[in-house]
C-alpha cells in the first residue's frame, strides 16, 4: 500500500512541478525577478523583490532580526515593499508582524484591513457577518484594481461555471469563461484560537499583495482574486490576547489555558462542517458559496514546520471527485519543491492524516466542487515569545513523505512562523495563478459531475417522506441542507419509484422507517421532500444522508477524527436513496425559505392531548408554557379517534389561543379533545437545571449548552467549585447535567496540581474578554470531597444527575452508580461511530417516544454492566464466565469426573432463569443468606436503553470487536435514596449531529420526579 502510494506521489511530483512555469531562486541569490526576454510573461518570474520599488528599510530590518535563522526565510519575505500611501501593518501594531510582544486583538486586525482598503483602490473589505457574541467577521478581497473594479462580474462569469444548467452545459461558453475570469483564492485563519499566527501574517500578506510590485506579487495580483478571513473564531482570538497579555504582565507564573475559545467549542469548531451549527461555520460557508471561490485555504498551527496536509493519507472522503484529489497532489507537491528550493527545511505533505471526514471548515470547499487546503505551521501554543521547542524523534526522523525533516532544537518565533505561513501562501497563490485556467476549466467540469451524478455513479435523489413521524427532527435536517446550500424540492402529487432493499443492519432497523426488505417500489405521499442529485452541491448532501463503512482491516489505524455520520440516522428520521432515475419526473416545486412543521390545534375542546413523538420541541414548548398543566400518560391510550403512545401529553390550564400560537411556532400538533382521556398520568414539570462543568476542559460540554441554548431550555451554567459552596442544591435545583468533561474521574476531584500561583478565568481591565461565560479566581481547584459530597447530598434528596462518558464513569467510581459497572474491552474499536440501540423498559420516562432500534453515537464503543449486588458481578462464587470450563465433550456438554458416578440431581444446583447482558442476574440462594451486599429492589439499577444485537449493530463507521459491547447497557437509570443518576455510555449531544437522542435527555429534565414510573420492582 505504502509502495502504491509513493508511485503516485513520485508521480505529482513531477506533475506538479511541470505544470509550473516557476523559477525560484535559492536563499541568497541575487534577486532577478525577471528579464528583458520576459517581462511581457510574468508567470515565469522569479521570486524576489522589484529592484526598482524601494523597501521599508527598518520593516525589513526588523524581518531580520525576529527570523532566528536564515533559512527560516524565503526570497518572498525577507524585505518589505516600501509605499509611500499604504501603511504597513506596524501602524496598528507598533511593530512588525511576528514581532514578540505583539499579538493583535481581532479588532486591531480589521482596523488595519480597513486601513488598507482606504489607502488603496487593490482592497475591499465585507463583513461576512458575527459570532454568537456579536462580534464581527470579515473577508477581505485584494487584486488589481480592475480586477476589484469588476468584482460582481467576474463573480457573475464564475457563477456560471459553478452552476452549469444556467449555460445549458455550454463547454465552449464555459472554456471562454475559464480562459478570461479571474479566480477566487480563500484564505481563512486562526479558527484554532491558541494557533495564533494567522492574523498577523495575513495582515501583512494583504500588505504584501496590495503593495509590492515584483513581477511575481503582480502575477498574482493581475490574475487571481485572494479573499481572505484573517481572524474566525473571533471571540476565541480575543480571549486568546488576553491570556497572552496576562501572561506577559506576570512573568515567571504560570498561566490558564485557554478554556473557552468560541462561545459553545473549543476544538471541535473545526469539525462543524457538515452539521453547520456555529455562526463561523455559516459565515464562511455563505462567503465560500457567494463569492464562488475555488479554493477554501485554512491555517493551522501545531505541526512544524510546514505540513501541506490536504493531500494526506488514505482513506480519502468517498464522495469526494477524484479530479479534486489530484489537484490535490499538484499544488501541495509544487508547494514541497518551491519551499524546498528556497533552503526552508521541514515542509511536506502526505503524512498520517486522513481525509476521511468532511467536518473540517477546509472541506466546504471539497463538498462544493472547489479544492481544499490546509496548512500546519508550527505556533508557539498561542505566545507571541521567541522560545527554545525540543521536537520528538517522531517530528523529525526522515520518512518517504519527509525527505527534508525539521531540526530537532530551535529557537523558534512568531516571526518564523508568520515566514512560513506566508511564503507557503505566496506559492500557492502564484502557481493557482499560472494554472489558473486548467483549475477554472476543473471547476467547471467538477461542477457539470455533480449534476450529472444520477446519470452516471447516481443516485437520482433522496426522499424524506411526509408520513415522517418526527416531523420536527426532518425539519432540521432539512435546514441543514440549506445552510449547506443544497437544493431541496417538495412533491406536489404522489409518486412510485423503485427503492433498493436494504442489507444487514439498515434492512434489520425499522423496516417501515428505512425502506427495508424486500419491497422494489414505494409510494411516497404529497409534501414529500425530494433532495434531487442533479444540482450543484449534490456531493455535500449525498456525502451526509448517505451511510459510511470504514474497514477494521484499512492500512489507516489511526482514524483523524469520527468515521460515521450518516444524518438521518443520527436525527432518527427516515430518508431513502434513490436510484431510481423516474425520481427526477415526479411533480415537485422547489422549495425557499425557511421549513418548518406544520403544527398548532385541530378539533374543539378544553382538554389537549400531543402525542409524544420524541421531538425536541416538545421540550421547548413545554418551557414556554411553563403555567400550564402538563400531564405525562403513563400508558398508551386512545382519544379523538386517534392513538396515542405511551409517554404523550394531556394539557390543561392554558387558553386555546395561547397553546395554538406556541404550537405553530414550534410545528407541534395539537389535538383538542372534549375530556380528558381515561389513563395513568404523572406532572411533566419544567425542571430547574444546571450545566456543570470543570476547569480542566469546557470542549464537549458545550455541545449540550448549545443544544438547549437552541431548543430554548433555561439552565443555569456552574463549575464543580460551585457544588461546595451552595448550602443546598435543592433548593436551587432539580436536575444537574454534568456533560463529558476534562480530566479522569481522580481529576475531576482533585483539579490541576495547586502548586505555584493562583490562575484567574474572569473579567479584568486586562482581560476583558475573559469571564463571559463563567468565571473564577482561580482555575485550579477540582470539585473537592465536599463539592462531591455535596453532589451525592443533592440526589439522595431527590435531586437528578445526567452523566455521559467519562462523567459516568466518575459517577460509578465515585459510588453513585450502585450495581453499574463500566465494561471493559480491550479488543474493541470504535472510532465516532454510529452504532444500533433498543429500548429495554418501554415504560421508563427516559424513553417515552423514542424508536425502537435509534442510531446511537459512540466514540469509542463505551457500555455497562449492570447487577443486583452493590459492586456489580455475581458475587464470588458465582463469577465465572459465559463460556464452560475447559473439559470433555464439547461447548455445549457436561464436564465428567473420571472414576466417581455422574452426579444425581439432588447434589446439582437449582437452574438460575438465564440473564441476558443488559439483565440483572437473578440472586442466589447464597447471596440470598447474608444480602449484606446486595441492592434493595427499589434501588436496583434499570436498563432503558442497549446496544443492539452483535448482528445488527454498526450502522455506520468503523467497528471492530462489536461482539463485547453487543446487547450492553448504554443508558441506565440508578436510583439514590430519593433521587436518581442517569448514566449515559455515549454521548447524547454531539455537534448538532445527534438529534435523534436528545429526547432521551429531555425526557430525563421532564419527568425528573416521575423515573419510577412503570418500573417493576423485584420480588427479592
Amino acid at each position: 500500500m505504502r509502495q502504491r502510494f509513493l508511485t503516485h506521489a513520485s508521480l505529482a511530483v513531477l506533475l506538479a512541478v511541470s505544470a509550473a512555469p516557476i523559477l525560484a531562486q535559492r536563499q541568497g541569490e541575487t534577486a532577478t525577478p525577471a528579464t528583458a526576454a520576459n517581462l511581457s510573461d510574468l508567470s515565469a518570474a522569479k521570486p524576489g523583490r522589484a529592484p526598482d520599488q524601494p523597501i521599508d528599510e527598518e520593516y525589513t530590518r526588523k524581518i531580520r532580526e525576529y527570523t532566528t535563522q536564515p533559512f527560516f526565510l524565503s526570497p518572498l519575505v525577507d524585505y518589505l515593499p516600501a509605499s509611500k500611501t499604504v501603511p504597513t501593518p506596524a501602524a496598528v501594531l507598533g511593530d512588525i508582524a511576528g514581532a514578540p510582544t505583539k499579538l493583535p486583538y481581532a479588532e486591531e486586525v480589521y482596523q488595519y484591513m480597513r486601513m488598507l482598503e482606504k489607502a488603496s483602490p487593490r482592497v475591499k473589505v465585507f463583513s461576512i457577518g458575527t459570532t454568537e457574541e456579536g462580534r464581527e467577521m470579515i473577508a477581505v478581497a485584494v487584486a488589481s484594481e480592475e480586477l476589484i473594479a469588476k468584482l460582481d462580474a467576474n463573480r457573475a462569469q464564475l457563477a456560471k461555471l459553478a452552476d452549469p444548467r444556467t449555460i445549458a452545459f455550454d463547454d465552449r461558453q464555459a472554456e471562454q469563461i475559464a480562459s478570461t475570469a479571474a479566480p477566487v483564492y480563500y484564505i481563512t485563519g486562526t479558527i484554532h484560537s491558541p494557533e495564533s499566527g494567522a492574523p498577523t501574517a495575513l495582515m501583512e500578506l494583504a500588505y504584501r499583495l496590495a503593495v509590492d510590485e515584483s513581477p511575481y506579487v503582480k502575477n498574482i495580483r493581475d490574475h487571481l482574486i485572494t479573499l481572505i478571513t484573517p481572524v474566525v473564531e473571533v471571540d476565541g482570538r480575543n480571549r486568546e490576547v488576553d491570556i497572552f497579555k496576562w501572561h506577559m504582565a506576570h512573568p515567571g507564573e504560570t498561566y490558564p489555558n485557554l478554556l473557552y475559545w468560541g462561545h459553545y467549542v473549543a476544538h471541535d469548531n473545526n469539525r462543524d462542517a457538515m452539521g453547520m451549527t456555529l455562526k463561523l461555520s455559516q459565515n464562511v460557508m455563505n462567503t465560500l458559496v457567494e463569492q464562488k471561490a475555488q479554493v477554501l485555504h485554512d491555517l493551522h498551527e501545531s505541526v512544524p514546520f510546514l505540513y501541506d496536509n490536504t493531500i494526506g493519507d488514505g482513506p480519502y472522503n468517498a464522495w469526494l471527485d477524484p479530479l479534486l484529489t489530484n489537484e490535490w497532489q499538484m499544488i501541495g507537491w509544487n508547494n514541497v519543491q518551491e519551499m524546498t528550493r528556497f533552503g526552508m527545511p521541514g515542509v511536506f505533505a502526505h503524512g498520517q492524516f486522513d481525509t476521511w471526514s468532511p467536518g473540517y471548515l477546509m472541506f466546504m470547499a471539497a463538498t462544493h466542487n472547489g479544492i481544499s487546503r490546509l496548512y500546519e505551521t508550527f505556533g508557539n501554543g498561542g505566545t507571541a515569545e521567541t522560545v527554545e521547542r525540543t521536537l520528538s524523534p517522531s517530528e523529525t526522523e526522515r520518512t518517504w513523505w519527509r525527505q527534508n525533516p525539521p531540526l530537532p532544537r530551535v529557537m523558534w518565533s512568531l516571526r518564523n512562523n508568520n515566514n512560513y505561513e506566508q511564503t507557503g501562501l505566496l506559492v500557492s497563490l502564484s502557481y493557482f495563478a499560472n494554472n489558473r485556467r486548467q483549475f477554472l476549466e476543473n471547476f467547471w467540469e467538477k461542477s457539470k459531475r455533480s449534476v450529472n451524478k444520477p446519470k452516471v455513479e447516481g443516485p437520482a435523489a433522496y426522499v424524506l417522506p411526509a408520513d415522517e413521524r418526527r416531523k420536527g427532527a426532518q425539519a432540521e435536517l432539512l435546514a441543514v441542507m440549506q445552510r449547506q446550500h443544497v437544493e431541496i424540492s417538495r412533491a406536489t402529487a404522489p409518486f412510485t419509484v423503485g427503492v433498493p432493499a436494504k442489507k444487514g443492519a439498515a434492512a434489520k432497523a425499522d423496516s417501515s422507517k428505512r425502506g427495508a426488505g424486500a419491497a422494489t417500489t414505494r409510494t411516497f405521499p404529497a409534501g414529500s421532500w425530494i433532495i434531487r442529485m442533479d444540482q450543484p452541491y449534490s456531493r455535500i448532501a449525498d456525502a451526509l444522508l448517505d451511510y459510511q463503512y470504514w474497514s477494521p482491516d484499512d492500512p489507516q489505524k489511526n482514524p483523524y477524527d469520527d468515521t460515521g455520520w450518516t444524518f438521518p440516522e443520527g436525527f432518527n428520521v427516515q430518508s431513502f436513496r434513490i436510484t431510481d432515475p423516474k425520481v427526477l419526473d415526479a411533480k415537485m416545486q422547489r422549495v425557499e425559505g425557511a421549513i418548518r412543521p406544520e403544527g398548532g390545534i385541530s378539533g374543539a375542546g378544553s382538554v389537549f392531548a400531543i402525542e409524544n413523538n420524541g421531538d425536541n420541541a416538545l421540550a421547548t414548548l413545554r418551557y414556554q408554557l411553563r403555567s400550564a398543566d402538563f400531564q405525562v400518560a403513563e400508558d398508551a391510550f386512545t382519544a379523538g379517534k386517534r392513538s396515542f403512545p405511551r409517554g404523550s401529553y394531556i394539557v390543561r390550564g392554558i387558553a386555546s389561543g395561547e397553546l395554538d400560537r406556541a404550537a405553530k411556532e414550534l410545528g407541534v400538533p395539537v389535538v383538542a379533545l372534549g375530556a380528558a382521556p381515561s389513563v395513568k398520568t404523572h406532572p411533566a414539570r419544567a425542571a430547574r437545571v444546571a450545566i456543570m462543568h470543570n476547569w480542566i476542559s469546557t470542549q464537549t460540554e458545550g455541545w449540550w449548552r448549545m443544544a438547549f441554548d437552541f431548543n430554548r431550555i433555561p439552565y443555569d451554567y456552574i463549575s464543580t467549585q460551585d457544588l461546595a459552596k451552595e448550602p443546598n442544591l435543592n433548593a436551587k435545583y432539580d436536575v444537574i447535567i454534568f456533560p463529558p468533561a476534562g480530566g479522569s474521574p481522580q481529576q475531576i476531584i482533585e483539579g490541576l496540581p495547586m502548586w505555584r500561583n493562583p490562575m484567574p478565568w474572569k473579567k479584568t481591565e486586562l482581560t476583558p474578554n475573559l469571564g463571559n461565560t463563567d468565571e473564577t479566581d482561580d482555575i485550579r481547584p477540582g470539585m473537592g470531597w465536599n463539592g462531591l459530597a455535596a453532589l451525592q447530598q443533592f440526589v439522595a434528596n431527590g435531586g437528578v444527575l445526567i452523566t455521559a462518558e467519562n462523567t459516568s464513569d466518575f459517577a460509578v467510581q465515585f459510588g453513585m452508580a450502585n450495581g453499574v459497572s463500566v465494561n471493559t474491552v480491550p479488543r474493541l474499536r470504535v472510532v465516532g461511530s454510529l452504532l444500533r440501540s433498543k429500548v429495554v423498559d418501554d415504560a421508563s420516562p427516559i424513553v417515552y417516544g423514542v424508536s425502537d432500534n435509534m442510531a446511537i453515537y459512540s466514540d469509542e464503543g463505551s457500555s455497562f454492566n449492570v447487577s443486583a449486588l452493590k459492586y456489580g458481578g455475581r458475587g464470588s462464587r458465582f463469577g465465572g464466565t459465559e463460556s464452560r470450563a475447559t473439559g470433555r465433550g464439547t461447548a455445549d456438554d457436561p464436564d465428567v469426573v473420571q472414576g466417581r458416578p455422574p452426579l444425581d440431581t439432588a447434589f446439582m444446583p437449582a437452574n438460575l432463569p438465564k440473564s441476558e447482558r443488559w439483565e440483572l442476574a437473578p440472586l442466589t440462594i447464597e447471596q440470598l443468606r447474608n444480602p449484606i451486599n446486595i441492592i434493595p429492589p427499589d434501588q436496583r439499577p434499570r436498563v432503558a436503553l442497549r446496544f443492539g444485537d452483535q448482528k445488527d449493530l454498526l450502522v455506520s463507521g468503523l467497528l471492530d470487536g462489536g461482539g463485547d459491547i453487543a446487547q450492553r447497557p448504554i443508558v441506565v437509570d440508578v436510583p439514590l435514596q430519593k433521587g436518581h443518576v442517569v448514566l449515559f455510555a455515549s454521548n447524547p449531544m454531539w455537534r448538532g449531529e445527534t438529534l435523534g437522542s436528545y429526547a432521551l435527555v429531555f425526557n430525563t429534565i421532564m419527568n425528573w420526579d416521575n423515573l419510577n414510573a412503570g418500573r417493576k420492582i423485584d420480588a427479592r
